[in-house]
């Protein structure tokens, strides 16, 4: 109880100076952290389909955890702000009972039913968390913060698009797995050339884009491979180069935000 009421003194102290200085309450790293969300959802149930897969099992496992670990924590962070932007109260209402029905999908062992189980939870869950980055972002209303946002999304979709490859692979639903991964990676495509496509972005900014598009090239030759069991493992790794490139992305819009 105590710790709760330090969270809701700490959020409106915080949103009292912001209003005194004439600032936004939402910052980038608050939108950054919203977007997570959104990542860890698709990285949670890729990571069960792996090891459904026993595509490097204990990889798997420990990506599993650590999404649980994070996407926990992040969620603590945006409920401190829902006494500050009221708004957001209702979205993060209902990405915590997504969440606990995404939780509850992959406590057991993975088979394909599980996995598509555990797929279908992680889009309401997408969808719930993408709804709360839309409210901060309006209430942020800032460049930055949609910057953070569109980069953000390349970070979810490079997981959603092999979470989609790997129950394609599996035989789980194929046609409705194969038009997912078409989806996010036609999204995905489209989302890197716009923000490759903008003009103030720095010399690092343009190095890790130019390393996601090498890395997507990649993934994107092993995805066009048909019936090919084998290279599930290169596409995991892919992802995670993928993933690691595009968080690295993020924090760089979102560092130029905040000075």
């Amino acid at each position: 109880m105590m710790r709760k009421l330090f969270v809701l003194l700490w959020a409106l102290m915080t949103f009292g100076a912001a209003h005194a200085a004439g600032q936004s309450v939402v910052s980038s790293g608050d939108i950054n952290a919203a977007g997570e969300l959104r990542m860890l959802s698709q990285r949670l149930a890729k990571s069960y389909v792996q090891l459904g897969l026993e595509v490097v099992p204990a990889v798997a496992l420990e990506q599993l955890q650590d999404s649980i670990t994070r996407f926990e924590r992040n969620l603590e962070r945006m409920q401190s702000l829902a006494a500050v932007v009221p708004p957001t109260a209702s979205s993060i209402e209902r990405v915590r009972r997504d969440w606990s029905a995404l939780r509850a999908a992959v406590v057991d062992p993975a088979d394909r039913t599980r996995a598509l189980l555990a797929s279908r939870r992680s889009l309401d869950v997408l969808e719930s968390a993408d709804q709360l980055v839309r409210t901060l972002e309006a209430a942020s209303d800032s460049a930055g913060a949609r910057r953070v946002n569109q980069a953000g999304r390349l970070r979810m979709l490079s997981q959603r698009v092999v979470k989609a490859y790997m129950l394609y692979s599996w035989g789980a639903d194929t046609a409705a797995s194969r038009r997912e991964m078409d989806s996010a990676a036609d999204e995905f495509a489209r989302g890197l050339t716009t923000l490759a496509a903008l003009p103030d972005n720095t010399a690092d900014m343009r190095a890790e884009l130019s390393e996601i598009a090498l890395q997507w090239e990649w993934l994107r030759t092993a995805l066009s491979v048909e019936g090919a069991g084998s290279y599930r493992l290169v596409v995991a790794e892919a992802a995670d180069s993928i993933l690691a490139a595009t968080d690295r992305l993020v924090r760089l819009y979102e560092h130029t935000e905040s000075r």
